[in-house]
């Protein structure tokens, strides 16, 4: 009896030892397993792009024009938006024009009215300039001004254009409208035209009053 107790005791010994040599390796291993890397933090979503700022220009009448511009497809493109701020369907809008450089009112025609002008340059090389005009008729609604395309005819010599190679600059003095631009043959030289506003079949025209070098 006695040595069945013993061996049961020396059993029990054993196992406890077992045991503790587990927990023991257990503890060893936690101990040196590497800390679970640190799980990065979500990107906070972006914020929604402002609008465009809308600006206004108040006409010798009182009336007030109003003007967006936008880049949704890049700074070298721009969509633009014109309208009279107290009636909505008079609104014209257009789309990857040139980026614009310069916004002015004027009375071009001296019908007691003013027109929008506003003023484009090319993001190329040429920096070719052109423009969007928008006539106020009687402030009831608007209408587009046409300025023409510079044709072949016109840079031929002798034509109003002779030397055009672009980098235009646009400008309004003494209540017409002035287009310069270097001329390519001429260093030092530029060509001047002024141009004066007519009334068309279906729309205003901006046709050249004089062509001078100076």
């Amino acid at each position: 009896m006695k040595i069945i107790i013993l061996i049961t005791a020396v059993m029990s010994l054993g196992i406890l030892a077992c045991n503790n040599q587990d927990s023991q390796k257990e503890k060893t291993a936690t101990a040196q397993a590497p800390p679970e890397p640190a799980q990065p933090e979500s990107p906070a979503p972006p914020e929604p792009p402002l609008p465009p700022p809308v600006k206004e220009f108040k006409s010798k009448t009182g009336k007030v024009f109003l003007f967006e511009e936008s880049h949704p497809r890049g700074m070298s493109l721009s969509d633009i938006m014109v309208r009279f701020a107290d009636d909505q369907k008079s609104e014209f809008t257009a789309s990857d024009i040139d980026p614009v450089s310069k916004v002015m009112l004027a009375d071009l025609d001296n019908n007691g009215f003013d027109e929008l002008y506003i003023f484009t340059t090319a993001a190329g090389s040429g920096s070719y300039g052109n423009l969007r005009a928008y006539a106020s008729l009687k402030d009831k609604s608007l209408g587009m001004v046409n300025l023409p395309e510079v044709s072949e005819k016109d840079m031929a010599k002798g034509g109003n254009f002779e030397g055009y190679e672009g980098h235009d600059e646009f400008d309004i003095v003494n209540n017409e409208l002035i287009r310069a631009f270097p001329v390519k043959s001429d260093k030092g030289t530029k060509r001047t035209i002024v141009y004066k506003m007519v009334p068309g079949e279906a729309m205003y025209q901006l046709v050249v009053k004089s062509s001078r070098l100076n």
